[in-house]
């Protein structure tokens, strides 16, 4: 007996709702990219962009997801000197040269690390 190959390659079980569909739309239906596995592992973009073509009723947007949370031992401060070009400083060495700093702008350093995840938008048509 000869072993038939599937004809969409895409089709996997979703881990978010345990349904046989297609990889894109178990995509984007999951809440979460950077936890679902299959999302991870499977989806690029050309991928996403041809499923577009194909489907006029989807859009690619992006989403900011937290990478990971930097614990450092001094706190890190931004400084915005006269040119506008941003400089991290230690909270440490502006209390040491006070006047040097005087006149710019100083911003908290977020803590979080964010990259872009494309996914996928339903739109109305």
């Amino acid at each position: 007996m000869r072993v038939k190959k599937r004809k969409n390659q895409n089709l996997i079980v979703c881990p978010r709702t345990k349904r046989f569909t297609d990889l894109v739309v178990c995509a984007a239906s999951c809440d979460f990219k950077m936890k679902c596995s299959e999302y991870i592992s499977k989806i690029d973009i050309e991928m996403l962009e041809q499923y577009i073509i194909d489907h006029p009723e989807y859009e690619i947007i992006g989403e900011l997801m937290v990478k990971k949370k930097e614990v450092t031992e001094q706190k890190m401060l931004w400084v915005v000197d006269s040119e506008k070009k941003v400089v991290e400083v230690t909270e440490k060495e502006i209390m040491e040269n006070p006047l040097k700093y005087q006149d710019k702008e100083i911003w908290d350093r977020p803590p979080y690390k964010y990259e872009v995840v494309v996914t996928l938008k339903r739109t109305k048509v």
